[in-house]
């Protein structure tokens, strides 16, 4: 269950695809390059979130186009910083 507050008008109410994990070793560059690509085939609009001490993977979405939208919160309170990026 997640609580979601829009920071902006950024937040598109319409369907959207979501990448919920990713990780890589470091070793091969472009992983996610890589599965931005395969999602982009599929849906137009992508959303993601991640901690806020996250900042390799902030920078990541926003080198990729992603724009800050707003606040994840969860079940437990956690809170999540959520990006989208309309492709």
């Amino acid at each position: 269950t997640l609580e979601f507050v829009a920071a902006s008008d950024v937040y598109k109410r319409q369907p959207y695809g979501v990448i919920h994990r990713i990780a890589s070793s470091g070793k091969v560059g472009g992983v996610f390059s890589a599965c931005l690509e395969w999602c982009s085939r599929y849906v137009d609009n992508i959303r993601i979130d991640t901690h806020r001490d996250n900042r390799v993977m902030q920078e990541l979405l926003l080198r990729h186009g992603f724009r800050r939208c707003g606040i994840i919160y969860l079940a437990n309170g956690d809170e999540r910083i959520a990006f989208q990026k309309e492709v």
